[in-house]
Order: C-alpha cells, then sequence, then structure tokens
C-alpha cells in the first residue's frame, strides 16, 4: 500500500509539473577569454624554470588534465607568454595557490597562476596537483563554488579531488561552448 501512495503522489506531482529541475552548481567570474580557450599559452615563473619539483609536476599534470577534458581547452607553451605559472612561498597552511588575472572590461589579457610551496600539504603530489587544476580554473574564467565534487569548491578534499570534475567542465563548456 505504501509502495502506490508514493508512486499516486509522484504521478500527481509529475501531473503538475513539479519534477524536479537539474541546475548548474558551478560559478563563473564576469571576466572570460575573449577569443577561444583552445591553444591558451603559458610560461614557467622564475621558480620553475627546471622541471622535475612537486609544483612544476603539479602544473604540468594540471595541464595534461584540463586539457584531456571534454572542452575546448588546451594549453601550449610559449616563452614569450604573458600567462605565467610559478610558485610562492607563504607560511600559511589554508593558502594552496594564488591566481592574479589581468582584465579590460570584462576580457582576460593574461593571468598568473601560482602553488603555494609554503603550505605544508602542498609537498603531497595530489594536493599540489588540485591547487594546479583549481588555479587553472580560476584562469578559464571559473569561481570558486560549493558545489561537490568540483575542483573549483575551495573545501574539496584535495588529496582526493585533483582533476576536473563534470561540474568544472560543465562550466567551462558554459562559458566557452563545446
Amino acid at each position: 500500500m505504501r509502495l502506490f501512495r508514493n508512486l499516486a503522489i509522484f504521478s500527481v506531482v509529475a501531473g503538475v509539473g513539479l519534477l524536479p529541475v537539474v541546475t548548474h552548481a558551478y560559478t563563473l567570474n564576469s571576466w572570460s577569454w575573449n577569443s577561444s580557450v583552445s591553444g591558451l599559452n603559458y610560461r614557467w615563473g622564475s621558480n620553475l624554470q627546471v622541471s622535475g619539483s612537486v609544483a612544476r609536476t603539479a602544473f604540468e599534470n594540471a595541464i595534461s588534465d584540463w586539457s584531456a577534458t571534454p572542452t575546448k581547452v588546451y594549453f601550449s607553451y610559449n616563452s614569450g607568454s604573458s600567462n605565467t605559472f610559478n610558485t610562492i612561498n607563504v607560511a600559511d597552511d589554508a593558502l594552496y595557490g594564488q591566481k592574479y588575472t589581468t582584465t579590460q572590461g570584462n576580457v582576460i589579457l593574461y593571468f598568473n597562476a601560482n602553488i603555494n610551496i609554503g603550505n605544508n600539504d602542498i609537498t603531497t603530489a595530489n594536493v599540489a596537483r588540485s591547487a594546479a587544476v583549481h588555479e587553472l580554473g580560476h584562469g578559464l574564467g571559473l569561481a570558486d563554488t560549493f558545489s561537490s565534487p568540483a575542483i573549483m569548491n575551495s573545501s574539496r578534499n584535495r588529496a582526493v579531488t585533483y582533476i576536473p570534475q563534470q561540474d568544472d567542465i560543465n562550466g567551462v563548456n558554459a562559458k566557452y561552448g563545446y
């Protein structure tokens, strides 16, 4: 009888159009790249000139992670780029990374993404990678969100969530199309 009552209630709800609506959890910044995010170039900052460090490897993986998503995102190295990937050293275990964006109106001109090597957790490869993927997400125009799971969620478990999630991919595709 209980199953029948639940089915009847669902039928009534469905009949009047009160079915749940899918919402978008991602959050977008007001700025974006004027052209495409396919072929965004970058250069290594002064602290990441030599490969092999946890931070450099984290950014290399983050570049591959974003490029492997079903989006138009693709990064390419260019030593003359204004977009810089680097490290900062701030003794703060709550600060994983920083991103600075230079815009003109709502158009991104360039951005700098940094991993904080002063955070004791950054020595863990997945945590560093999570920070790098997150900062590159900001560089693409994504804002912090409370959606879970999402790389743009500032409260995510960085040891577990270290690649772009479906919500992040949906945000990039909403901003730039696919």
